[in-house]
């Protein structure tokens, strides 16, 4: 590979998207690495932060406290609900 970049930023991150798009939109020739790759070996943008730490980690914070919320809650409004103990997770390509 004989490329020649302006700026090469690793890690697609929160930080590291944020820094090769303004690189490029200032007009320079911007590279950015990333390792994480999906299930077909193709590269994934985010890193962990995107696709395993923060994001996901505060989506099961809050569909949880939506679960408490519906089981727990509704009754003020006057709906009923049923508790429900089967509890089915998708698998993570990343494990």
């Amino acid at each position: 590979m004989s490329d020649k970049y302006d700026v090469v930023v690793i890690g697609s991150g929160p930080a590291g998207y944020v820094a090769a798009i303004r690189a490029a939109q200032l007009g320079l020739k911007t590279a950015c690495i990333e390792k994480w790759k999906n299930t077909e070996g193709k590269g994934v943008n985010g890193g962990t932060c995107l696709n395993v730490g923060c994001i996901p980690s505060k989506a099961l914070l809050d569909s949880s406290y939506k679960y408490h919320e519906a089981a727990e809650e509704l009754a003020v409004h006057g709906i009923s609900t049923v508790s429900y103990t089967h509890l089915t997770l998708p698998t993570t390509p990343y494990v």
